[in-house]
């Protein structure tokens, strides 16, 4: 192929981008620029550069056409390696299979496909370096864009690149470019190499033209070769995109009859073949229209066909096209293409449903099917357009209302937003019962990251239980269940945990029904915490499974018994991992983050954050993603990287401050108030923390209270402040003993002490080391310093030197070096000489490495590995062989003992 003018750098990229590939360090690009700009040139030049170096090459294009057919994109991708899926674990291979229209599973989402599709390329990269291109990003079917988004990311140990190419105007809402891959600006060309493009395209233009086609162009490469064949410059200056479709549309407009209404059918159609093409425009012209009839299209350089495939030469090309067709004349070309079709009721389907103007209950339910269909294969996004039109189509007002909030609930998992507030906007809320319309209500406010509902949401849900419930009890659980998940950081008096608890007492749920346990103990947890906590005690872990252990772990959080929740959560997010509902476990694996901080599980937390991260990145979750950060950032504040931490804190205030959920802020001064502490400002430290505890702090939290007071009580200590302090610890201690909560009394008690007069301040650390404190690290470490330097300032400075060791020796283990440094400040005081003691090897290890090398430990292979922490076994062995040094092992079956270690 003739080289590219203007493009040198750009090719110097991709050319770079595929050497590492090719040595085994893939990933991601994508080409940004303005239609016509080259940027499918330059896909083109990377295509043969790589084919010439022996690298497979696998490609698709986004459609308007295809846009909403769903894994469309994903089909074209794959199909030349789907040969390999034989090597992918069973369960993974019948999914992608599904996926693909290939064989039938239940629950298939987009998440499991991504993650079959992510060994699939792992495989075959193994085998050959691939390229996968994708051009017209903009228009790709939303799952592909998803499932494209999670693999490009995590190619970095397999010999594969992604290069795709978009416009940039059109962006905004693909999941690609939400999932922060490196961009390469594709810019409109200098002038000189404009220039040099037009002479080699129309040597011997005059002057005159010459400069007013560049002027015209600006550097648009598409534009200097496509308008080189006017002579009339002059008209009205029109947009750069307007002038080419209006130069492509006089074109379609100059064909003879046959191969204008096969252009007309291909940019109408949501298929490239060339024979449902020739068939259909023979139906609408009553009379067989042959290859041979499209020579004239062919000719003017609007299409081409290659290997029973009808394609346009350039988008803009189809734009033009598809813009020129009347209403009329599309719905007559669906109708052709309906009865045309053969193999693919679904699409036969939905060219009929197309075709019809006006409602029909029989064309609707059809849909709803299909729709069904769609949604079990893992195509939610698809399933939401065709409800969509079978609500256009639906003779009986309620109907249509209800096949719209069947839309926006498949449209809430796939996204975008846009759509979803848009059917929203068109639903009469007033055709629905109550309860249905505020399901759809809070769902919003539950996806939208600018607004929150607050305590005033979950009590009009109470009462339109309270009212509405017995119509459809199942309906009442659902919203409950959402508004109380959403609303567990709202503030409530006596009277409005009244009526929730009222609300849940009216749901026809067994008492030691999952569901119930956690309604109440979000809606009433100090009144029957202590009935839950029982309740809850009848619940091993390890007998329950899947959304189950989420909700007992939920409402074990909520409760105070923070270490059972804890292990309720890890073993529910392993469950969901399995099914790989990534919305369940990114709520999931914040909880349990939190959890983990609590109990000072610092590498859990870490690993649980980073894994939610991880999956929000392709599947974003606003609000979870901010509460999910900050636990991570409350990792980092004791680990003594205050910058960061106070850095995310800043972040998250604006953004949960914006949209008015001021209790939530209780999580944002968690952070500044730990981070304080880190930075040895005790002051600031009790500035931020007493905001939290006291009914008048912008951030006021009731739930949060417990989370908050023992690092309140230390910075009180610290900074002279206790007076200050007293009417808060008094308030939680009677809440304490009220309510039995394990957390709240233990809380309570290590930091009673730092409040004891110096007759009873004996007694009261006594008291404090029998409240139970072997659960709770954190309150154990604050009490054995407090003790330590209590004792030390008795003059008893041999028996201070047992708890500060002790202190020390926690606070090291758990990385909190500002705390470890303070208790070491006291035993050296105390005359003793701290000896460090060597790291354990495992210290070496990211927690990425550790969690790899302990399911190593247990026996899984790299595949199962993978697809448990979502990457490609290739990524798990390259880790693998970086943690075998670092551990002294040379092989797996060394492992379990070096961990222990």
């Amino acid at each position: 192929m003739a080289p590219l003018i203007g493009r040198e750098s750009e090719i110097a990229v991709l050319s770079e981008a595929l050497g590492r590939a090719k040595a085994g360090a893939g990933g991601g690009l994508l080409l940004v620029g303005d239609a016509g700009v080259g940027k499918s040139a330059l896909l083109d030049v990377v295509v043969a550069r790589a084919r010439a170096a022996g690298v497979r090459v696998l490609s698709c294009a986004g459609s308007p056409a295809t846009a909403d057919w769903a894994f469309s994109g994903l089909r074209q991708l794959l199909t030349p390696v789907l040969d390999g899926a034989g090597a992918l674990l069973p369960t993974t291979r019948t999914i992608l299979m599904a996926a693909l229209d290939d064989g039938d599973a239940d629950g298939v989402s987009v998440q499991r496909v991504a993650l079959g599709v992510l060994q699939l390329l792992s495989d075959a990269g193994q085998q050959t370096s691939i390229l996968m291109t994708v051009d017209d990003v903009q228009w790709l079917d939303r799952d592909t864009s998803r499932v494209l988004a999670f693999v490009a990311r995590r190619l970095a140990d397999d010999a594969v690149l992604l290069v795709g190419a978009a416009r940039a105007d059109e962006m905004a809402d693909s999941p690609l470019a939400a999932a922060h891959l490196s961009q390469l600006a594709v810019l409109p060309l200098a002038r000189r190499a404009a220039e040099a493009l037009l002479d080699s395209r129309a040597p011997g233009m005059p002057a005159l033209v010459r400069e007013r086609l560049l002027a015209a162009a600006i550097g648009n490469p598409l534009a200097l070769t496509e308008l080189a064949g006017e002579t009339d410059l002059s008209g009205p200056a029109l947009p750069l995109t307007d002038r080419l479709e209006a130069t492509f549309g006089a074109k379609a407009r100059s064909l003879p009859e046959p191969a204008g209404m096969v252009a007309v059918v291909a940019a109408v159609n949501d298929s490239d073949e060339v024979a449902e093409a020739l068939a259909a425009a023979g139906e609408l012209l009553v009379r067989s229209v042959t290859l041979a009839d499209l020579a004239p299209a062919e000719q003017a350089g609007l299409m081409w066909v290659f290997a029973g495939r009808l394609r346009f030469r350039h988008p803009l090309m189809r734009a033009a096209v598809e813009r020129a067709v009347s209403p009329d004349l599309r719905q007559a070309v669906h109708a052709g293409l309906a009865r045309s079709i053969s193999g693919d009721a679904d699409r036969r389907l939905w060219h009929a449903a197309l075709a019809t103007a006006t409602p029909d209950e029989s064309i609707a339910v059809e849909l709803e099917g299909m729709a069904r269909r769609r949604a079990n294969r893992g195509g939610l996004s698809t399933a939401a357009v065709v409800l969509e039109r079978a609500a256009r189509l639906s003779p009986d007002p309620r109907a249509a209302a209800r096949r719209r909030i069947a839309a926006i609930f498949a449209y809430n998992d796939s996204g975008p937003l846009q759509a979803i507030r848009r059917l929203a906007g068109e639903v009469d809320l007033e055709l629905l019962d109550p309860m249905q319309a505020a399901i759809v209500t809070i769902t919003l406010d539950g996806m939208a990251a600018d607004r929150w509902a607050g305590p005033a949401g979950r009590i009009r849900q109470a009462e339109l239980v309270l009212r509405h419930g017995a119509d459809d009890p199942a309906q009442a659980v659902e919203l409950l269940l959402i508004s109380f998940l959403l609303g567990w950081w709202a503030n409530f008096g006596d009277a409005e945990r009244d009526l929730l608890g009222r609300a849940v007492d009216s749901l026809t749920l067994p008492e030691d029904e999952p569901r119930r346990l956690v309604l109440e103990a979000f809606s009433q947890p100090d009144e029957r915490g202590a009935g839950i906590r029982h309740r809850l005690s009848s619940w091993p872990a390890e007998d329950v499974s899947g959304a189950d252990r989420g909700n007992l772990g939920q409402a074990a959080i909520a409760v105070g018994a923070i270490p059972q929740a804890v292990a309720y959560l890890t073993a529910a997010s392993a469950d969901l991992r399995a099914t790989s509902d990534f919305a369940d476990l990114v709520s999931i694996l914040t909880s349990q983050a939190w959890g983990c901080v609590l109990l000072a599980q610092h590498e859990a937390a870490s690993d649980a954050v980073e894994e939610a991260m991880r999956v929000a990145g392709e599947f974003v979750f606003p609000r979870m993603v901010v509460t999910a950060v900050l636990a991570g950032a409350m990792v980092t504040a004791r680990q003594g990287e205050t910058q960061v931490a106070t850095g995310i804190a800043a972040h998250a205030d604006a953004a949960l401050a914006g949209a008015g959920a001021y209790s939530l802020l209780s999580m944002v001064q968690l952070v500044r108030g730990t981070a304080a502490l880190a930075d040895g400002d005790p002051a600031a430290a009790f500035d931020a923390l007493i905001d939290v505890c006291r009914p008048d702090g912008r951030a006021y939290q009731q739930n949060a209270r417990a989370w908050a007071l023992t690092d309140l009580m230390d910075a009180a200590a610290m900074s002279g402040r206790l007076d200050e302090v007293r009417p808060v610890h008094a308030e939680l201690t009677e809440l304490a003993h009220r309510t039995g909560s394990p957390q709240l009394l233990v809380a309570v008690a290590a930091s009673a002490p730092l409040l004891a007069d110096g007759d009873h301040a004996g007694a009261a650390f006594a008291a404090a080391f029998n409240a139970g404190i072997e659960a709770w690290p954190w309150q154990r470490g604050s009490l054995l310093m407090a003790y330590g330097r209590w004792l030390r300032r008795q003059r008893r400075r041999a028996e201070s030197r047992e708890p500060l060791r002790s202190a020390y020796e926690f606070y090291q283990a758990a990385g909190a070096p500002a705390w470890a440094e303070r208790a070491a400040v006291e035993l050296r005081a105390s005359g003793e000489s701290l000896v460090s003691r060597p790291r354990p090897a495992t210290s070496e290890l990211s927690s990425q490495e550790l969690r790899i090398a302990t399911l190593a430990a247990q026996g899984l292979t790299n595949r199962e590995i993978g697809e448990r922490l979502f990457m490609s076994h290739r990524t798990v062995r390259n880790t693998l062989y970086r943690i075998f040094p670092k551990l002294g092992v040379s092989a797996r079956d060394e492992l379990a003992q070096a961990l222990a270690k």
